[in-house]
């Protein structure tokens, strides 16, 4: 008998660390920071700033970001 697995992988935006809207703007050199906020909150993955978001999220939380990783890999699979 399987057993669904019920653990939902993390949001990109509960990976973040607290201050994460500064880091990023500093990484990217985006002045927006509610540009960021959007594309972090609604998981933009096509902005040129997604790259910076995945790595602070991965260092941040990697087992966090392996789940939601596999998570993006199931849905674009089905």
């Amino acid at each position: 008998m399987l057993i669904p697995d019920t653990t939902a992988a993390p949001s990109i935006r509960s990976m973040m660390p607290e201050g994460f809207l500064k880091m990023l703007a500093e990484s990217t050199g985006c002045r927006q920071r509610a540009t960021l906020s959007g594309i972090v909150t609604y998981e933009t993955t096509s902005s040129k700033y997604w790259p910076a978001i995945e790595a602070l999220a991965q260092e941040t939380d990697p087992e966090g970001f392996a789940r939601w990783q596999a998570a993006q890999a199931h849905t674009h699979a089905a």
